[in-house]
């Protein structure tokens, strides 16, 4: 029998799976808007065959919403306690403010080469670090692309809402459309430069990218290994097992 449905509530996207007692997962991922299953919550998948539900949830109404709906009889939310099951130590950091996607891609960096980075590209573009001796050394935080194209076209009368590209434009805008791409995705290209010179003093062993825009930023970052599309629902997987195990 499979162990868990595994949910990595995000701002625009809910990622689902199931992953056995293990925490590996067994199935393909699926999507859905987080907007639209917050209107109908059956549109979310029936707990059919699995012991619990784990849920990575950065938005605090979708989260109370899940809770208070009773769809599913054994919910558990990502934290840092439940993290902590892992071996991960989060002594560093504020966990009060540490959001559970952050949490998640600590723990699914355990499987990789220690130390290790994260870098999140969702609608916000986040760094995490968890060094040798699993510790969550901190992070970063800023806007993605499509977030970028949003603010400026709802806070200027005239710019425009580009749509995302994957190429990193090379010269000078000649329009205002090309000034923008320009602006925006070789801007936020330098932007995860620095953040990621920040944390090489952690002497990472792996550079992991996960989110949906990752491939943009695999393109324009050639140091960054794909995590692939289930990289944080791994990390939930992971925590939950855990938590399983030592319960």
């Amino acid at each position: 029998m499979n162990s868990f449905l595994l949910l990595n509530i995000g701002n625009t996207h809910t990622q689902w799976v199931v992953a056995d007692e293990s925490g590996k997962i067994t199935g393909e991922v699926k999507t859905l808007l987080t907007a639209d299953w917050m209107r109908s919550p059956g549109l979310l998948p029936a707990m059919d065959d699995v012991e619990a539900v784990w849920a990575s949830c950065v938005v605090p109404e979708a989260r109370s919403l899940l809770a208070g709906s009773g769809i599913y009889s054994a919910l558990h939310f990502v934290d840092a306690a439940s993290a902590g099951k892992t071996g991960l130590d989060f002594s560093l950091v504020d966990t009060s403010t540490l959001g559970a996607d952050r949490i998640a891609n600590a723990a699914a960096l355990l499987d990789y080469p220690l130390p290790a980075i994260c870098i999140d590209c969702g609608t916000a573009v986040t760094l995490e670090v968890v060094t040798g001796d699993k510790c969550f050394a901190g992070g970063a935080i800023l806007p993605g692309r499509k977030l970028m194209r949003r603010s400026l076209a709802a806070g200027t009368a005239a710019l425009p809402e580009l749509p995302l590209s994957e190429n990193v434009p090379m010269d000078l805008g000649r329009n205002t459309r090309e000034a923008l791409a320009l602006g925006i995705d070789r801007g936020i290209v330098g932007m995860v430069r620095e953040m990621l010179e920040v944390a090489r003093e952690y002497s990472p062993a792996a550079i992991v990218a996960a989110g949906g825009d990752v491939e943009f930023f695999c393109h324009a970052l050639p140091e960054l290994i794909p995590g692939g599309a289930d990289f944080t629902l791994r990390g939930v997987g992971l925590i939950a097992a855990k938590h399983a195990k030592k319960a």
